[in-house]
C-alpha cells in the first residue's frame, strides 16, 4: 500500500500545486510501491493525465467535487480504471482519494516523471529545428546530447520553420541557441551596434573638431 507521512494528510478540494512537500512525498511513495513497474505506472499516470484529467473535465470535476463522498468517489474509481489500468495505478488512485488528496494528481505525476528520470540518470530536452530530423540526425543528436549531459536525454522535437536553419536546444532552464535564426540577429546586432559607434564618432568630430 502507498501511505505518506501521517502529518501530510488534510483535505484537497482542487487541482492545485500548492503543496511542493506533499506532492514529492506522494511522488516518491508511488515510486517505491511501484519497483520494477515504475516507468509503466508513470507512463500510464502520463496517459491518464492527457485522456481523462485533461480532455474530459467533467469527470475531473467529479474527482475534486467536494459534494460526493470519498466512498462514491472510490466506487467511480474502481469501476472506471478496474481492469483497464494497471493495479497499482488504481491502488494509487485509491490512496489519493482516501486522504482527500484527488486535487493533487497533476502535480504527484509530473513529480514522479522528474524523480524517476533523476534516479535513472536522464535529462528533459527540448529540440527546436526549422525542419523535421531524420533519423541519422536524431541518433547523431541523441549521441552528441548523451556525451554533452552525461546522462540520457529524453529528447522532445519540435519544428518552428522561423529558425530558418540550426538548432535551438532547451535542457532545463539553459537553452542553446544555434539557429541561423539567433545568428542573422547577433549579426544585425552588431552591425547596428557599429553604426552607431560610427555616427556618434562623428557627432563627437563636429562638437570637438581638432
Amino acid at each position: 500500500m502507498i501511505t505518506p507521512t501521517p502529518s501530510s494528510v488534510r483535505p484537497s478540494n482542487v487541482f492545485d500545486d500548492v503543496a511542493p512537500e506533499l506532492t514529492r512525498n506522494y511522488a516518491e511513495a508511488l515510486l517505491n510501491a511501484s519497483g520494477d513497474e515504475a516507468e509503466a505506472v508513470v507512463n500510464e499516470l502520463e496517459e491518464l493525465r492527457a485522456d481523462v484529467l485533461e480532455s474530459q473535465p467533467r469527470f475531473s470535476a467529479i474527482l475534486v467535487s467536494s459534494s460526493i463522498s470519498a466512498a462514491e468517489k472510490d466506487r467511480i474509481i474502481a469501476s472506471t480504471f478496474g481492469g483497464r489500468a494497471l493495479p497499482k495505478v488504481v491502488n494509487f488512485l485509491r490512496v489519493l482519494n482516501r486522504h482527500g488528496r484527488l486535487g493533487l494528481l497533476p502535480s504527484v505525476i509530473e513529480q514522479a516523471r522528474t524523480t524517476l528520470d533523476r534516479r535513472l540518470n536522464r535529462k528533459a530536452v527540448t529540440v527546436r529545428s526549422a525542419v523535421p530530423l531524420d533519423d541519422g540526425q536524431q541518433a547523431s543528436l541523441r549521441d552528441r546530447l548523451a556525451s554533452m549531459l552525461h546522462a540520457s536525454p529524453v529528447i522532445t522535437l519540435e519544428v518552428d520553420p522561423s529558425l530558418i536553419g540550426g538548432l535551438v536546444i532547451q535542457v532545463g532552464d539553459e537553452v542553446h541557441d544555434a539557429s541561423v535564426r539567433n545568428r542573422l540577429e547577433q549579426l544585425r546586432g552588431r552591425l547596428i551596434e557599429r553604426k552607431t559607434h560610427e555616427i556618434q564618432s562623428r557627432r563627437d568630430q563636429l562638437t570637438h573638431p581638432g
